[in-house]
């Protein structure tokens, strides 16, 4: 079995919706317009109670994956290896907790989508451009072109 480097530890949860949003908002975390797309969602929701778990960071390769996998490839691998799907309202959390982000690639949080249209944003990552946070949407059929040191965060289950 591989094994993943620990990330980092979090806490998440116990936020209604509309407080992550405005913390985000208050904090100086700019969203792009698929990030208010994704938030303003009805299926988009978060949980009444907080739960801590440990995040790993991985890419393609350290999944045995290349840009040329599906989500839905994607997904069995991570379930295979032992790691978890993180919940969407992770994403907020983590852009709040994780303010020293290096500047340049994207940092995904891999999570189920909200929907299968192509019209819908996917899900969300993390980036610092020009030392500014963002936390942003994606619409994206795949991983194609996806650059090796972008990463993808997940849930570890051990």
């Amino acid at each position: 079995m591989i094994k993943f480097e620990n990330f980092l530890e979090i806490e998440f949860g116990g936020v209604e919706k509309e407080k992550l949003l405005q913390k985000l908002l208050d904090d100086g975390i700019q969203l792009n317009d698929y990030a208010k797309m994704i938030f303003e969602h009805q299926a988009f929701t978060t949980s009444l109670e907080a739960e801590k778990v440990q995040l790993v960071k991985v890419n393609l390769s350290d999944l045995e994956l290349d840009d040329s996998c599906t989500y839905d490839e994607f997904e069995n691998r991570v379930e295979e290896l032992g790691l978890k799907l993180c919940p969407l309202e992770l994403a907020a959390f983590l852009r709040l907790k994780y303010r020293d982000q290096p500047e340049g690639p994207y940092l995904k949080v891999a999570s189920p989508r909200l929907e299968v249209s192509d019209e819908f944003p996917k899900g969300l990552y993390l980036r610092n451009i020009d030392k500014v946070l963002w936390l942003r949407g994606y619409r994206a059929d795949g991983f194609e072109g996806w650059p090796d040191n972008y990463s993808f965060v997940l849930i570890s289950k051990i």
